[in-house]
């Protein structure tokens, strides 16, 4: 069964803003950077359940999961979504080493 993903715009104003981050010091790495998150993202469309629940869900009292992407010396990504219905809504990208969010962003 095939999910329909959702970019949410926060989500896309996230990865953007995190390409140009990372593009700012290695331009090459940028590019595979938002090619794989952009697939990350894509392959929730295929069982996105797997993921396990963000802790931002318990502090705002909604299902929130995360998938990680990435590791090591460049960093651990958190993709921030929700499963409704037969939809995964991407609601923000942010780098693992960043606070959890909290109900008004």
């Amino acid at each position: 069964m095939k999910y329909r993903v959702v970019i949410t715009p926060p989500a896309e104003s996230d990865l953007r803003a995190l390409y140009q981050y990372i593009r700012k010091r290695a331009p090459k790495a940028a590019a595979v950077w938002i090619k794989g998150a952009r697939q990350a993202i894509k392959n929730l469309a295929h069982n996105p359940e797997r993921a396990h629940f963000a802790p931002e869900g318990r502090a705002l009292q909604e299902p929130i999961r995360e998938l990680l992407y990435g590791s090591g010396n460049r960093g651990t990504y958190r993709i921030l979504f929700v499963v409704i219905e037969r939809s995964v809504f991407i609601l923000h990208v942010r780098h693992g080493a960043m606070l959890p969010l909290r109900s008004e962003e």
